[in-house]
Order: C-alpha cells, then structure tokens, then sequence
C-alpha cells in the first residue's frame, strides 16, 4: 500500500498553517479580530481530530491528546468571543433604549482590558513546541484513508450529534441543554463542510439546512443575550446602589430570554423531528 496522503489532510495543512500564522501575528500584536479568527481555526483543527479518531476508533487517544496543549488557549479565545457577543448585546438593547448606560460601559472597558491582558499572556506563554507534533500526528494518521472510510466516519460523527441533541430534547429548556445545542450544530456544520470539500454529498437535504440556518441564527441571539445578563448581573452585585434604568436593562435582558428560549425550543423540536423522519 503506497504511503499516500488523503485530500481530507490539505484541509487540515490549510487550516493548520493559517491558525499557526494568526497565533503568531497575535503573539506581537493582540487584535480581538485576528484572536476570532485564531478560535475558528483551532474549532477545525479539533473537530478533524475527532473525525480522525472515528477512522481509527482503536486509537482512544486521539481524540484528546494532540489538542491538550491547545486548551487553555482555546478557552481564553472563546473568553474574547463570549465579551463580543456580549457587547453586541448591549449594543442592540443600547440602540433600542436610546439610554446611556455609562456606569456599566466603564465597567465593561475594565472587564475588556483585564480580559484582553490575560489572553495575550496565555497566547505569549502558548505551547510553541506542541505545533509540530498535532501536525505530524494529523499528517501520520491521514494516510492512506480511503474515501469512504471519510464519509462513513464523517456521517458516524453526525449521528452522534444528532442522538445526543434529540436525547438532550425536553420540556425544559435549561442554559446548558441550549448551549449543548449550539456546540453540537457547531460540530455538525464543520463536519458537512468537510464533507463538501472533499468530494461527497451533503448529509442533508436543502430543507434541512435551512431549518439548522434558522436554528443557528436564533442560538446566536439567545447566547448573546444570555452573556449580557450575565456581565449585568456581575455588574449590580458588585455596584448595589445604581439607578432604575439598570434594573430596567436586568428586566428586559430577562424577558429577551424567556422569548428567545421559547424560539430556540420551537426551532429545535421542529428540526430534531425532521431530523428522525
């Protein structure tokens, strides 16, 4: 058997190279931009280890262990990610309310700057050494996999989304089953993608996709509404006397919510049952 590599690892060398290039732009100069588009590629990097290790299920470890030195990092870009959609948020009820809201924003400045020190430090004191063994790892176990070994194992990777998503489904709608919902979609639209680039056909049909598309879109709002409430709430129990707009602000991110569960559960039970037709 020739020592071949599959087209599935150019998307890898591609995805790898850019993110390695982004870590490092960011390790001279921290920009909220480029640390986005660091995040969205080690999601890749990750999830094409979790499809490797479908291919090769008797390797239990591959799963985890070439992106372990990747966590921490990983954490700390998803933190920026989080404080952005949070300012979206505010931006949003800001605009609706025509209300200044100075005292938050001041707070919210500190929160971004100590935010944004603690990343660049974590990105500084990133693992340099560990870029070249995920990428030998990577490039070692894409060998010589055959076509539908990709497909199989990529459609393997999304069933189990889907059955832990429709196991997940209940009448009450909690923060983290919601949240489950939107990494699992995350999860399933990476490996669709991956799918596409190599060749095959989309798992699913054109309807579908966009019933996950509207899903997707109402996960998004609900999120950044649900990160809001959480830098106000941190946000009133540290400043107790504050006036009634804040407490009006805590009222509306609170209604917001309870609308928004209600779309993402009616979006979800739509879509979990065209799921298993």
């Amino acid at each position: 058997m020739s020592d071949k590599v599959s087209p599935l690892f150019h998307l890898f060398d591609q995805k790898f190279k850019e993110a390695k290039t982004s870590w490092g732009l960011l390790s001279k100069n921290f920009k909220s931009r480029k640390a986005l588009e660091l995040e969205e590629k080690l999601i890749f990097l990750n999830i094409y280890l979790q499809l490797l290790s479908k291919i090769h299920f008797e390797e239990e470890s591959l799963k985890f262990d070439p992106f372990d030195p990747f966590k921490n990092i990983y954490k700390a870009l998803k933190r920026i990610h989080h404080y952005n959609l949070a300012i979206t948020a505010y931006e949003t009820e800001k605009a609706n309310k025509k209300i200044s809201y100075n005292t938050f924003e001041k707070f919210l400045a500190i929160e971004k700057r100590d935010l944004y020190k603690e990343v660049y430090e974590e990105i500084i004191s990133g693992p340099l050494e560990a870029w070249e063994p995920l990428y030998a790892t990577a490039h070692h176990y894409s060998r010589n996999i055959k076509p539908l070994m990709i497909d199989t194992s990529a459609i393997k990777l999304i069933n189990e989304e889907i059955e832990y998503l429709n196991y997940k489904e209940k009448d009450h709608w909690d923060n983290q089953s919601i949240k489950d919902i939107l990494d699992g979609l995350q999860v399933i639209t990476v490996v669709e993608n991956i799918k596409i680039a190599v060749g095959f056909n989309s798992f699913f049909i054109e309807d579908i996709h966009i019933e996950m598309k509207k899903l997707c879109q109402i996960l998004n709002v609900w999120f950044q509404n649900h990160l809001l409430a959480q830098h106000l709430n941190f946000f009133l129990s540290e400043n107790e006397m504050v006036g009634a707009k804040y407490l009006e602000l805590a009222k509306s991110i609170k209604y917001n919510k309870i609308r928004l569960t209600e779309e993402v559960a009616s979006h979800s039970k739509n879509l979990f049952q065209k799921w298993t037709i």
